[in-house]
């Protein structure tokens, strides 16, 4: 790890406290890659790091949000050597072949130890060459996750989430991909599709559910020409029944879902286009918001025909761009890694601070463990507080959160709100939670989710991306591409549909699966559950050591019900009280 002066904050994700070290490792060094998990994280250290490059030394910035010939301007001055480092993302993580480059820094966790190892590969890429890498852990937690990595790289113990079987709606862009090459015996392509590993245990009835889909559209759609796309010819060979469908399902065709994006482009100046944003940030902003894009800050200056104009504006606080994106999750066998690592009697091999911190925690509480989940409550500010350490990445920590709350709702226990981590779920609320074992009830925590999920946009926007996939939304035609609010208005009217008239249609069941092991993540909650042999619950006086970076963490979740009216009724009747009404 990159040693630096000062420690790591105790929370946050920016690592700007090693600005001055990640400088002198530029300085030392003909090219440097700078390694972020998230655009926005990259664009932040940017921003902070040429803020502090006195020397003017040539820094670029590389991710997948901005303009193409502005990546394509970095790519080519980086095989110039006109540059000495490079801040990115995961879009430099392959296909690069640059010996110049000689160090790798990864700010942040690197969240997955096989990550790790194919970063630290982008230094010396040389077969005879050893390759060198420092790690920057962005807050004290990340400390113990990063010497947890490199341990894990040592002992060559890679991770990765074990293979799923193959998506259906895959599947059905399979059949239509091979119907527009000439008829298909069903039998064939069964035999063909069974071949391959992720579909190896397809079961006959599952693959005609699919290619009875892409025939007709299912029960509810059938009635529909659009979705009477196949055939079945007298030899039982099924064919197109439009060969013209053949260039639409073709210009389709592909499994990575783009986001909704809007352009950004300069007003003036000929208009010179600077990247992307993502929709929903675009709605949020008013004219004079600033906001950083390929490391300047720009000035809002309105929106025209679905690009946002921008002007310079160096002078003023940014907001952060909300790039699309993967949000990376602490794998499972890190996650175990580092629970190990807790039952050591001390830590030699972490920083002196760090070391320290985990040692208040074992004394003024405990350090989670192997098998237990530890459930800590205490009052702070006039609230009371539950924190659970399940160690199940953070969208299954968030999903928990979700669902926590929603059962102390039904429990009368009045949550106010949550936060959560790859490590730990906080929630606080009106009551104290004498016993979190109900809590955790497995089956309640199911028939919660799927509760949640019938009304959610999870579930709309899941079945939006595996409605495309499978070909029953067409985002591209010969005339035009639809927009992503076009497309949206589309598949939540077909989501509807279904949802009230034909709630098991395959595409329904395809989109409750991808929802539970994608955006909500049950089967880290599950695996979560099948680990832990009981629950080691301490009432505490005051905020732990290990809990309190978690107060610091942004993304806080408002719960509103009982908790939420008291305190409505509560703030009421002071009012009332100092009016002299009561």
């Amino acid at each position: 790890m990159l040693q630096t002066e000062a420690a790591p904050p105790w929370s946050g994700g920016g690592g700007a406290y090693a600005i001055p070290e990640v400088l002198e490792q530029i300085r030392r060094h003909r090219i440097t890659l700078i390694f972020h998990n998230t655009r926005a994280q990259a664009e932040i250290f940017f921003h902070t790091l040429w803020m502090a490059n006195d020397e003017g030394l040539p820094i670029g910035i590389h991710h997948g949000s901005l303009d193409r010939q502005q990546r394509e301007r970095v790519e080519k001055a980086m095989v110039q050597g006109r540059l000495r480092a490079v801040v990115c993302t995961g879009s430099l993580d392959l296909g690069i072949d640059w010996g110049d480059v000689d160090l790798v820094i990864q700010v942040g966790a690197p969240k997955n130890v096989k990550r790790l190892v194919q970063r630290i590969g982008r230094a010396n890429h040389r077969y005879n060459a050893p390759s060198k890498a420092l790690l920057v852990p962005a807050n004290r937690f990340e400390v113990v996750e990063c010497v947890a990595a490199l341990e894990a790289v040592k002992d060559n113990d890679l991770d990765g989430d074990p293979r799923g079987p193959g998506p259906r709606d895959v599947l059905c862009q399979q059949i239509l991909i091979a119907a527009c090459s000439g008829p298909i015996d069903p039998d064939a392509l069964y035999s063909e599709v069974t071949s391959a590993g992720p579909y190896a245990d397809l079961t006959r009835p599952d693959y005609d559910a699919c290619l009875e889909f892409v025939a007709t559209g299912g029960y509810t759609l059938r009635s529909y020409d659009q979705w009477q796309r196949l055939k079945q010819r007298p030899d039982g060979q099924w064919q197109l029944r439009d060969p013209r469908a053949a260039q639409l399902i073709r210009m389709n065709i592909g499994t990575i879902q783009d986001s909704d994006t809007l352009k950004v482009r300069m007003k003036r100046g000929g208009g010179r286009a600077l990247g992307e944003v993502e929709e929903g940030f675009a709605a949020s902003l008013t004219p004079g918001d600033t906001f950083l894009i390929g490391g300047r800050i720009v000035r809002y200056e309105g929106l025209r025909e679905l690009t946002v104009e921008v002007s310079r504006d160096p002078g003023r606080k940014p907001k952060v761009a909300v790039f699309s994106g993967t949000k990376f999750a602490t794998s499972t066998q890190l996650s175990h890694r580092i629970l190990r690592m807790f039952q050591q009697d001390s830590w030699p091999e972490l920083p002196a601070a760090t070391a320290e911190w985990l040692a208040l925690q074992r004394e003024v509480s405990r350090l989670p463990q192997p098998g237990r989940l530890l459930v800590e409550s205490f009052p702070h500010d006039g609230r009371q507080h539950l924190v659970a350490y399940g160690f199940a990445g953070r969208n299954a920590m968030q999903t928990l959160g979700l669902l926590l709350t929603k059962r102390m709702e039904e429990m009368g226990l009045a949550p106010l709100g949550f936060v959560a981590t790859d490590y730990a779920t906080l929630i606080w609320g009106l009551d104290a939670v004498s016993d979190p074992g109900p809590l955790f009830d497995r089956t309640a925590l199911r028939e919660g989710l799927e509760g949640w999920l019938a009304g959610n946009a999870v579930m709309k926007r899941t079945f939006r991306a595996s409605a495309t996939i499978a070909g029953l939304i067409n985002r591209v035609t010969p005339q035009a591409r639809k927009s992503g609010r076009q497309a949206t208005f589309s598949s939540d009217i077909l989501y509807d549909t279904l949802h009230r008239y034909d709630p098991d249609h395959l595409l329904m069941q395809v989109t409750r699966e991808e929802a539970m092991r994608g955006l909500v993540d049950f089967g880290r909650i599950e695996e979560m559950l099948d680990r832990i042999s009981g629950i080691d619950h301490l009432a505490l006086p005051r905020v732990t050591p290990l809990a309190a970076p978690l107060f610091l963490e942004v993304g806080k979740v408002p719960v509103e019900g009982e908790g939420r009216a008291r305190l409505e009724e509560a703030e009421a009747e002071r009012l009332m009280q100092e009016a002299g009404l009561a």
